[in-house]
């Protein structure tokens, strides 16, 4: 059994943030047509280390925080969320800003480990402490030859596809404030 652990990522821990973006640099290395899942405004002529640069500010500027999943004490998967301007379909009915998963990254040689449905899980609960009732996300639409992807992994964890945008889909998740519970 794989040691896995999960730990937040804030200007607070500036550890998890370096390894986090080492994290992100590696990958992109690897992966050199990385797409961001999260960033609605990212233009396609966007070169993905400027999006880098971009998480990087946002991460220590403490517009964007999230969780880091380690295995075997290295670092595998990671998930920012931060308040994004509104886009899309409806986006006058969520005017201003609202909550967004900005990034979400398993490294190949992590994911069907169910990292990203993890760190998916404590952002919504960290979202929901602070009263936020739902997140938004713009995963890019799947492709034929890939049967799993983001898309995929946002259907998984419960949010649901509530419009297109050139060849991001957007995709929401209703947090709500308050917990069914069994009456009579």
């Amino acid at each position: 059994m794989l040691d896995t652990y999960v730990l937040p990522v804030s200007p607070d821990e500036p550890t998890t943030v370096a390894e986090s973006l080492a994290l992100l640099e590696h990958e992109l290395d690897e992966v050199p047509d990385a797409v961001f899942p999260g960033l609605s405004g990212q233009p396609p002529e966007l070169d993905p280390w400027e999006v880098i640069n971009i998480l990087e500010g946002e991460m220590y500027a403490g517009r964007l925080k999230g969780f880091a999943g380690y295995v075997g004490g290295f670092p595998a998967a990671l998930c920012l969320v931060g308040a994004l301007a509104a886009f899309g379909p409806n986006a006058s009915a969520t005017a201003g800003r609202v909550a967004t998963v900005a990034c979400l990254l398993v490294a190949p040689r992590y994911q069907r480990l169910g990292l990203g449905r993890v760190l998916l899980a404590e952002a919504e609960n960290a979202l929901r402490a602070e009263g936020v009732t739902f997140v938004d996300a713009y995963p890019p639409k799947a492709r034929p030859e890939k049967e799993a992807g983001p898309l995929a992994t946002f259907l998984q964890a419960g949010f649901v596809q509530v419009g297109e945008a050139g060849d991001r889909v957007l995709v929401r998740k209703t947090l709500g404030t308050t917990r069914a519970r069994k009456v009579g």
